[in-house]
């Protein structure tokens, strides 16, 4: 089953820069001591960490080694949300833009992104579309009701909570790490640790899927809101040329 209609309607509210994160790795000689004639390299080494597994019953370890493969799909584009939602209010307020000026930007985003990521979230099942859900609330915190009902109305927002419950989701659930989402919080540590994709690796024993962001989605979306508008006055200028 999947939750294409669902997701789509969260996403008809974002511009994009996609979140990626970058490690900055600098060689540097280790330090050591001579101890009674023996030299000895000193170093730092990252905290290691040891899975449970081996507590997990089988259809224990299954359901984690799905909760994996499903949050290497879905917190990539939990990212992506949030880094877009906060772009966009802040062309917003750095344009000060009137009511009008957000809709028409808004509506222009809705177009690109529903044509975009239509066949990308056809891919998506239930499970990762939820999963998706609530890491947008953990990332930009508000649970995405109150999102949509910032940049839709109440209508939109009480239509989608409608489908959410229909879908045994509830957009208004707030994000919980020390209960209900502990795992997900555990997963997350591990991903901003860098650790993911060797985690992954090790129980799939292949690389964690690639997320796929359209090109024109990399650069502000301001830009294509701005080039869009620029060829309609073009267009315009040049009718009015030929009058």
């Amino acid at each position: 089953m999947k939750l294409k209609v669902f997701l789509l309607s969260v996403f008809v509210l974002f511009t994009s820069n996609y979140f990626a994160e970058a490690q900055n790795k600098s060689g540097k000689f280790m330090e050591y001591e001579v101890i009674d004639g023996d030299t000895v390299y000193l170093d730092m080494l990252s905290p290691s960490r040891v899975l449970s597994n081996h507590n997990m019953s089988k259809r224990d370890w299954i359901q984690y080694c799905k909760r994996v493969h499903n949050f290497s799909k879905a917190y990539p584009y939990a990212l992506f949300v949030a880094n877009t939602i906060f772009e966009t209010d802040s062309i917003f307020v750095a344009r000060k833009y009137n009511d009008k000026e957000q809709d028409r930007y808004l509506n222009v985003m809705k177009d690109e992104l529903l044509k975009d990521f239509d066949p990308i979230f056809r891919q998506l099942t239930l499970t990762q579309g939820l999963m998706m859900i609530r890491l947008i609330d953990r990332e930009v915190g508000m649970p995405p009701y109150y999102i949509i009902q910032k940049y839709l109305g109440n209508i939109n927002a009480g239509f989608w909570q409608g489908i959410a419950k229909m879908l045994k989701g509830d957009i208004k659930r707030q994000y919980d790490p020390m209960g209900e989402d502990e795992d997900l919080e555990e997963l997350i540590k591990i991903w901003n640790e860098g650790k993911y994709d060797e985690l992954y690796e090790s129980i799939f024993a292949q690389k964690r899927p690639t997320i796929v962001i359209p090109e024109k989605f990399k650069t502000p979306f301001y830009q294509t809101v701005d080039a869009k508008k620029n060829k309609k006055e073009e267009r315009k200028a040049k009718r009015n040329a030929k009058k």
